[in-house]
């Protein structure tokens, strides 16, 4: 294997943990606002923790490893599919932005959510994720 396959591989890893971090996030904070007393309080220590670890954790060791594999291959710089999946990271890191704002209001606030507003968020989170691996995989243009 080479140097350039084996940081694919490990970007790779770390956009299945970031990604799947974020994922789960949602799901579990569509079920919070169903839950009173002891039960909510757990749910809301585990998004705190899978924000911290996984899904923080992840994001910067994908766009680390990205950077590298431009570095490593500059060419692809030309491709536009590359911008527009750039373009598509960004969006997602502005929603993992905003999924943590609410998470602290949330915690602040915890009648003014629902479900159906982190259910969203996972469709959401899920379209953009397809796009970007479509555009990774056929390079369409």
């Amino acid at each position: 294997m080479t140097l350039y396959g084996t940081v694919v591989a490990f970007h790779l890893l770390a956009v299945i943990i970031w990604i799947g971090g974020l994922l789960t996030l949602t799901s579990v904070l569509a079920r919070v606002p169903e839950e009173v007393g002891l039960p909510r309080e757990r749910l809301l220590g585990t998004v705190r923790r899978t924000y911290k670890g996984a899904v923080n954790l992840g994001a910067i060791i994908t766009i680390f490893l990205g950077v590298i594999v431009i570095v490593l291959q500059p060419e692809v710089l030309h491709r536009g599919w590359l911008h527009l999946k750039l373009l598509l990271v960004v969006a997602i890191l502005v929603y993992q932005w905003h999924l943590y704002r609410r998470i602290r209001h949330l915690e602040e606030h915890p009648g003014e959510s629902s479900g159906a507003e982190f259910r969203m968020a996972h469709g959401i989170l899920s379209l953009l994720v397809l796009a970007v691996l479509l555009l990774a995989i056929l390079q369409p243009f």
